[in-house]
């Protein structure tokens, strides 16, 4: 399991309204060239068509939208993703952790390379969120 935490200077309903942009997520996570979603926020239990790195197709599902906690599972050939996003309201702003836990052959061998992933998508996730606020 791989984890981060991050404080930012924006809402909690900010950085939520971007986690579950379904469509936009490929915007901010590096790791996926594409989601296929129509605009809105995710619908709970809607296995969403994904393509990562521009190679691999599988599927984004998200389990919660919580105010406070969005939980999802990637799957794809090879890798399986388990991941949560917590929002807790600090004085300035909002501190958000990102927990990720992987399971299959692909993401047990490389689990080392994943390890700096959930600070990487915290400082994106920030950036986007207030490009989001900001526009």
């Amino acid at each position: 399991m791989h984890s981060a935490s991050r404080s930012m200077r924006r809402r909690p309903a900010d950085v939520l309204r971007v986690l579950v942009e379904v469509s936009a997520v490929a915007d901010w996570n590096p790791a996926l060239s594409s989601v296929t979603a129509p605009p809105g926020p995710a619908t709970i239990g809607r296995a969403y068509p994904i393509r990562i790195r521009g190679l691999v197709g599988g599927h984004i599902t998200y389990l919660e939208t919580g105010p406070a906690r969005v939980a999802y599972r990637l799957v794809a050939p090879g890798a399986d993703e388990l991941g949560e996003w917590r929002m807790d309201r600090v004085p300035g702003g909002t501190l958000v952790s990102h927990r990720m836990e992987h399971r299959g052959a692909v993401l047990r061998l490389m689990r080392r390379a994943f390890e700096p992933v959930p600070s990487w998508r915290l400082e994106r996730l920030d950036q986007t969120a207030g490009d989001a606020r900001a526009g």
